[in-house]
């Protein structure tokens, strides 16, 4: 088809741009650092944690999301967002450094580990929210597409191969040792942002209470058809992948009895799905139109998501089953990930990013541990195929938000070309 023959990640006019070069670096190398899961290995290697413990530490990483994500949009919105990333980076390098500087000591207890959870995570979801929202600073409207291809597909790649390289270090080196790699890895990607020069074009945001400018952000979230119908899905889908996270693993071990090497390779296999999707987001976009590319790709992804819990029979079928799920599933997800978050930068008012894009992660990870807790308790009620089907249900239901919605119709030139809509809020 002709969109495979179009299908270009790393498009010359990006690289071309010497902001957008210095801002991928800076997100591919420290995400690198982040997919080590040093601080995890730590515990569990190095400190022998229990699994409450793992629990709390769990906990102390994502709590900050729901504690922090709003406020960080209000302030991204009133400061340059560069400096915003390298005061993240400069941070978490401060607080993962003091890791393996203790540990020389022996003096390193889990409680350690916690606040450096709590605080890397915080000062992650600040990094993440201004980063969403500088892409379309140094890239046209009509490039972002290409652009969040570059950037999915490097997140990919460090996500299939970032745990390897983290588990090598541990094993080699001690994982303290890759506690220093990995706060490193933000030093680096400081000294990249440090580059990035933008013009001040952004308009002025003025200046009142927090709760005012957050309800602001919330308020465009919700009034935009377009963005209240991916808010609507983000949310609910959140909701019930929070079942996929919890009984995944435990479905494919001690549900059908593959081994932790079969599951490893699963995952692998949706890690590469998700680089081949990232390829093929940009000339989808152009061919189908982005709208509908984004509501096409979600509605396929979710109807292959029933494969999972219905796998069985022979080994081979079921495995069959989960492979094709995580690999033609991840190539879906790629593509729509990719175009929903070129969309909502698109018609998101530039003085407003920070705040919406604060809104979306809020929503995207803020009601995942809930559908986590959730999930525990039905699957031992109900039984874990039970449970990943109600997560398969809830998952294309939220895919409704999509259907019945003005997306359909926005069509968003990728390379050059017109954006149309069907509301005037669009503009």
């Amino acid at each position: 088809m002709r969109f495979l023959r179009d299908a270009r990640v790393f498009p010359d006019v990006l690289w071309k741009r010497g902001p957008f070069r210095n801002l991928w670096a800076a997100s591919t190398v420290s995400h690198f650092g982040t997919t080590f899961g040093a601080l995890s290995l730590t515990a569990l290697v190095y400190l022998d944690a229990s699994p409450r413990q793992m629990g709390v530490l769990a906990a102390s990483s994502s709590v900050p999301v729901l504690l922090v994500a709003i406020l960080a949009g209000v302030w991204v919105d009133r400061l340059p967002r560069i400096p915003v990333m390298i005061f993240a980076d400069a941070g978490r390098f401060a607080a993962l450094i003091s890791v393996p500087v203790v540990a020389v000591s022996g003096e390193l207890r889990v409680e350690q580990l916690y606040a450096v959870a709590f605080v890397t995570g915080c000062l992650g979801v600040a990094f993440s929210v201004a980063f969403s929202s500088t892409v379309p600073d140094v890239v046209p409207k009509e490039r972002l597409v290409d652009a969040n291809s570059a950037l999915g597909m490097s997140d990919s790649v460090a996500a299939s191969a970032g745990p390897a390289i983290g588990g090598g270090i541990v094993q080699a080196a001690t994982a303290p040792v890759a506690m220093l790699v990995d706060a490193l890895t933000f030093l680096v990607s400081g000294v990249f942002l440090a580059r990035v020069r933008i013009p001040a074009t952004r308009p002025a945001v003025k200046r009142r209470s927090a709760v005012v400018e957050a309800l602001e952000g919330f308020r465009t979230a919700v009034e935009q058809p377009v963005l209240r119908a991916i808010l609507a899905m983000v949310a609910t889908y959140s909701f019930f992948s929070g079942f996929i996270v919890t009984l995944y693993g435990l479905w494919v071990i001690d549900g059908l009895g593959f081994s932790a090497l079969t599951l490893g390779l699963l995952l692998a296999a949706g890690g590469a799905g998700s680089i081949f999707g990232a390829a093929l987001a940009s000339p989808l976009a152009r061919g189908m139109g982005l709208g509908r590319s984004i509501t096409t790709t979600y509605v396929m992804a979710a109807g292959l998501s029933f494969l999972t819990p219905v796998a069985g029979g022979p080994a081979w079928l079921a495995l069959s089953m989960l492979a094709c799920e995580q690999g033609i599933g991840d190539v879906l997800w790629s593509i729509h990930n990719i175009e929903a978050v070129s969309l909502r930068q698109t018609v998101t008012p530039e003085e407003q990013l920070g705040r919406v894009n604060a809104v979306f992660l809020f929503a995207s990870l803020g009601l995942r541990p809930l559908g986590a807790l959730v999930a525990g308790v039905t699957a031992e009620a109900a039984g874990l195929r039970e449970g990943l089907l109600i997560s398969c249900v809830g998952i294309n239901v939220a895919g409704l938000w999509l259907v019945f919605s003005p997306l359909r119709r926005f069509r968003q030139g990728v390379g050059g070309g017109r954006r149309t809509c069907p509301t005037r809020r669009c503009d």
